[in-house]
């Protein structure tokens, strides 16, 4: 094999497709967005001076390198214009506005958050900061973006041809090499790391995993009875784990092998999804993965008579603007990028005797369809949102009488007010070049995290533990790109759990403090714990406050329950008084043989002083 067929083979495994790209941008920004609107059911008890965590016992438990701006202040207000602020470069992000930009706010604040309370993260929080930093070296908005829409050829002639529309468009760099490694990290470093007997000598892992009653879902806690029929399932797992990274890699019979790995991988996330409680994780991997869809994919899908024969079709819709309105080229250059083909013809309307007079009559743009039927204002938008498939809902419902009204509404508006609009998008959405290339600086700094990132795996496995450089650590700490995938390794929990917290008022009235749970003997738990846990962060967290080595987390939980119960006007005896903090484990024994449990206090607070123990 010579050196050309090497390097070629190289950028056939290690090339990411923009339009991939795009997808995992859309993907990216979603998910964040999802997350922080799980995260905010609980923002002021876990990210607050108020909650769980307190800044003075955030600094005791956090490591050094974790810095975090959310930590700048305790207070509830703070917290809220964090979020807002990266919802919103979320929302710029799946749209493409400015992609580098909101992909650096959206990494840095994602980071800082994840650094904030460390006691609710799991693997998932690991890979969506992962994640978000290899996004800074990817051309986010080359594709399917406004910024892609508003590129300055298009300014001066809207159907100029700025980005081929058909075949492969891959984009090949040393961040592409890196960050095509890092996904599949994840999977060949957690199978290392399944050491246990569970997984390479009995193969009951799986059983163990379903078999925990504070994570399974119906569907898992139902597949939990057919011990040997989820020995061959383990054994899947771990070959998966090991094989589709190789198969994903291969640059032969391409690209088929690559879509036989992929699949593999993702057959993995659908069972954790219909199996057990694991929150966003399998939809993370599911966006981590799509980034690596090879493009002859999308070419296949594109070549489809079903697709061209609508595309062909489509492409006949016209759409014509006011030439003297700046803003109104700019709207239909960025509906045209998400909605239509980027063949559609964008014209302006004083050129056709036929239109113009609409125009002029209607005060509105004018769109027609393949039939020569024409479209105004607010009918004209729901229209072309009913042209490509994941923007048919909207288009659904933007034909309902009282949102139709609604938006005519706004389209007058707008329309009147033109010349604000054209002042507004000026600053705002401006005409911007689009760079697609690798700088040799971004290729240079993305070789040094990939080193980091690679050692940095290789130092979590059993055999170099404790071994760790300190300029690794601390630079992976600092960048957040610290992992370990040790999801069920080296072997599965086999303890399912819940958390009871019985107070005494100082009238020594008894009273529950978790109300998901009781300190009654009469109290019967579920058969699936998970409705116990206010989600799956308060699971991962009371987890913490079971096991972790500083007491520091269980002391800042009595304090918060102490606070939460006292600040409220109640009668002096009716104060809280004492709690006391009780975890009941129910051990998972070999297949046919009951559970044993156990009940085991982890801490006991005093309210007040004169309550503390001799």
């Amino acid at each position: 094999m010579n050196l050309n067929t090497s390097i070629a083979l190289l950028r056939r495994v290690f090339s990411l497709d923009l339009r991939s790209i795009a997808l995992f941008r859309v993907l990216l920004g979603l998910l964040i967005l999802v997350d922080l609107l799980l995260r905010s059911q609980h923002l002021s008890t876990f990210y607050t001076d108020n909650g769980v965590l307190p800044r003075t016992a955030w600094l005791e438990l956090t490591h050094r390198w974790h810095w975090s701006l959310h930590s700048a202040s305790g207070e509830l207000w703070w917290q809220v214009v964090l979020f807002a602020l990266a919802a919103m470069a979320a929302l710029a992000l799946m749209a493409g506005y400015r992609s580098k930009l909101a992909a650096v706010v959206s990494f840095v604040l994602l980071a800082s958050l994840l650094n904030r309370n460390g006691l609710v993260l799991q693997g998932g929080d690991q890979l969506l900061v992962i994640m978000s930093f290899w996004a800074l070296f990817l051309p986010l908005g080359a594709r399917y973006s406004i910024d892609s829409a508003l590129q300055p050829e298009l300014a001066i002639n809207p159907n100029a041809p700025v980005a081929p529309s058909q075949g492969l468009q891959p984009y090949f760099s040393i961040a592409t090499i890196a960050i095509v490694l890092q996904i599949l990290y994840l999977y060949f470093f957690t199978a290392m790391l399944k050491t246990g007997d569970a997984w390479v000598t009995r193969f009951d892992a799986a059983y163990y995993a379903l078999s925990l009653q504070h994570f399974a879902t119906p569907i898992g806690h139902w597949m939990s009875q057919f011990a040997l029929l989820l020995k061959p399932a383990t054994v899947y797992v771990l070959a998966v784990e090991f094989i589709a990274p190789l198969l994903v890699l291969c640059p032969f019979f391409w690209p088929r092998i690559r879509i036989i790995g992929l699949l593999l991988l993702a057959s993995l996330h659908v069972a954790f999804v219909l199996m057990l409680h694991i929150g966003l994780f399998p939809f993370i991997d599911f966006m981590a993965l799509s980034l690596l869809i090879p493009g002859a994919l999308w070419v296949s899908l594109r070549d489809s008579q079903a697709y061209q024969a609508r595309r062909n079709r489509v492409a006949k819709i016209r759409m014509f603007y006011d030439e003297d309105c700046g803003f109104c080229l700019k709207m239909c250059l960025i509906l045209r990028c998400f909605l239509l083909p980027g063949d559609v013809k964008i014209l302006p309307a004083q050129s056709y005797p036929a239109i113009f007079p609409i125009m002029e009559r209607e005060n509105s743009w004018v769109v027609s369809d393949p039939d020569a039927n024409t479209y105004t204002h607010w009918h004209a938008m729901a229209f072309l949102f009913m042209q490509r498939w994941p923007f048919k809902p909207i288009g659904w419902l933007m034909h309902l009488p009282p949102l139709m009204g609604l938006g005519n509404g706004l389209y007058r508006w707008v329309a009147t007010n033109r010349a604000f609009m054209g002042t507004l998008t000026s600053q705002w959405l401006p005409y911007r070049t689009l760079r697609t290339r690798a700088t040799v600086t971004g290729s240079i700094i993305a070789a040094g995290f990939f080193y980091v990132v690679t050692a940095f795996n290789i130092y979590e496995l059993p055999r170099y533990r404790g071994l760790m450089p300190e300029h690794i650590n601390h630079v992976a700490r600092a960048a957040r790109i610290d992992q370990r995938w040790d999801m069920f390794a080296p072997y599965p929990l086999t303890t399912s759990s819940y958390v009871l917290i019985p107070g005494q008022l100082r009238n020594g009235t008894q009273v529950d403090l978790y109300p998901l749970t009781s300190s009654d003997p009469s109290w019967q738990p579920p058969e699936r714990y998970y409705p116990l846990f206010d989600g799956y962060r308060w699971r991962k967290y009371l987890g913490r406050v079971d096991g972790h080595s500083n007491n520091t987390v269980r002391q800042s939980l009595g304090h918060y329950l102490c606070r939460s119960w006292n600040s409220k006007p109640r009668p002096t005896d009716t104060q809280l008084a004492t709690l006391e903090v009780f975890f009941v484990k129910h051990q998972t024994n070999a297949p046919g043989t009951l559970k044993s449990e156990s009940r085991r206090k982890v801490w006991r607070h005093w309210c007040y002083a004169e309550f503390a123990d001799p």
